[in-house]
């Protein structure tokens, strides 16, 4: 019975430090402020570069890297390499039109600022929470 009573002190003992490191975490993550991951597949994953680009051709459903330039004030050619970044990454689609090529809006999602839910850019209210979604 003496084996069976030591084995039991040994787990007690294991549990207590178990919560004292429990107790640990807890206290660090108190004292962190509130951040919240990028989620994947979204907007706010994206590099501000990225970013400006995707929002500025979800503003326009579809248009050529000369369009996407002259809304952003970048070149013609930096946006013609950003928009094919963002179609690698599956966020738009790439359509040949003759000489010129499109791209079209196909999943840019954002994050609601409020419940943080993965919400479609094209939104103007997170279907989660209602919040209201800032296009800029």
């Amino acid at each position: 019975m003496s084996e069976v009573s030591q084995e039991l002190k040994e787990i007690k003992k294991h549990l207590a430090e178990i919560n004292r490191k429990i107790d640990q975490l807890l206290q660090v993550q108190t004292k962190l402020p509130e951040i919240r991951e990028s989620v994947p597949n979204t907007l706010m994953s994206l590099p501000e570069h990225l970013r400006k680009t995707a929002l500025a051709i979800a503003t326009m459903g579809q248009a050529t890297a000369k369009q996407v330039a002259a809304k952003t004030g970048r070149t013609r050619a930096a946006e013609s390499d950003y928009l094919n970044q963002l179609t690698s990454r599956g966020f738009l689609k790439k359509e040949r039109r003759g000489r010129e090529v499109h791209f079209l809006v196909f999943a840019i999602y954002t994050m609601c600022p409020q419940c943080g839910a993965r919400v479609l850019m094209t939104l103007d209210q997170c279907p989660a929470c209602q919040a209201p979604l800032s296009k800029t």
